[in-house]
């Protein structure tokens, strides 16, 4: 059973590496009007979920989808906060935020 989750990290880590969250920065995610945020959350959901290496994989990827997509407000909240800080709104920030995400969901 230990290959099944260690090819599951691997999607998961693939999806975040092909998603737009991987180009979304806390200088571009402050500058986006509130409205707008939760519509760059959606599209770096559905453009994770579309990725070529996430469907490469055996796992549902419609369930990850429907899990990030119920947690949308709070990845959009958890943006909001590390972008807020100067210490932690680093160039990875958003991408590490996003990356637990769909760890969550995989689980």
């Amino acid at each position: 059973m230990g290959w099944v989750r260690l090819l599951i990290l691997v999607m998961a880590i693939s999806l975040v590496w092909t998603s737009a969250a991987s180009a979304m920065s806390c200088q571009g995610w402050n500058g986006l009007a509130a409205g707008k945020k939760s519509d760059a959350v959606d599209s770096m959901i559905r453009s994770a979920m579309a990725g070529q290496r996430g469907r490469s994989y055996g796992v549902n990827r419609g369930a990850i989808e429907r899990c990030l997509l119920g947690e949308a407000r709070n990845i959009e909240y958890d943006f909001d906060d590390v972008c807020a800080s100067s210490r932690t709104a680093s160039m990875q920030a958003i991408n590490n935020i996003f990356k637990n995400y769909i760890w969550t969901c995989v689980n």
